[in-house]
């Protein structure tokens, strides 16, 4: 009766002792997040426009200008206009492109990718050990299959296939040359 009583305090003392045991700290920082303190080039809050691109081939430069709310993008010439969308000039140094949008002149930047260096990229994650060198070895070859067994005659099967194979393909090479030779011979006749 006591070993009933015990049994779920048991239980409860394992499952609690394995559970605060596998809790782990979680990094402070997300690499996937900008680092702390970059100044990431944001655009206005109410601009609809953003430069997604540019191409330029010879003396031509095409700039790409993706309407937000629409998600359409418009691949526009310098100098050009497009739905509305005057590209008056590009700065490929500077990534920026000033177009005239409803008579609006505005000044577009590309969007710059912002990765942040993780400083630990090399440990090993937590809870983890870090395996140690694997030394190559060589598996020990495995028997032939033994005789009138269903391995052996599918080895054999196989083989007559692979067989059959090659001896078609030398027929074919050799009915290709005879072909070839008889009309040569027969190009010399004429």
């Amino acid at each position: 009766m006591c070993s009933r009583l015990l049994r779920p305090a048991f239980l409860l003392a394992l499952f609690a002792g394995a559970h605060a045991q596998g809790q782990t700290t979680l990094p402070k920082e997300s690499p996937f997040m900008p680092a702390p303190g970059s100044a990431v080039a944001a655009p206005a809050a109410n601009e609809t426009l953003e430069l997604g691109g540019f191409s330029g081939t010879g003396q031509k430069t095409v700039i790409c200008i993706t309407d937000i709310t629409t998600k359409r993008s418009h691949w526009i010439p310098v100098g050009s206009t497009a739905e509305g969308i005057k590209v008056l000039s590009f700065d490929a140094a500077q990534d920026q492109a000033t177009i005239t949008v409803g008579g609006l002149q505005k000044t577009l930047r590309m969007r710059k990718s912002v990765v942040a260096a993780a400083g630990n990229a090399g440990a090993a994650a937590a809870g983890f050990a870090i395996p140690a060198a694997i030394t190559p070895t060589q598996g020990t070859p495995q028997p032939p299959p033994a005789p009138g067994s269903v391995a052996q005659q599918e080895t054999e099967a196989r083989m007559l296939v692979s067989d059959l194979l090659e001896i078609g393909i030398q027929q074919r090479k050799a009915y290709e040359e005879a072909q070839k030779k008889a009309d040569q011979e027969k190009a010399a006749k004429k």
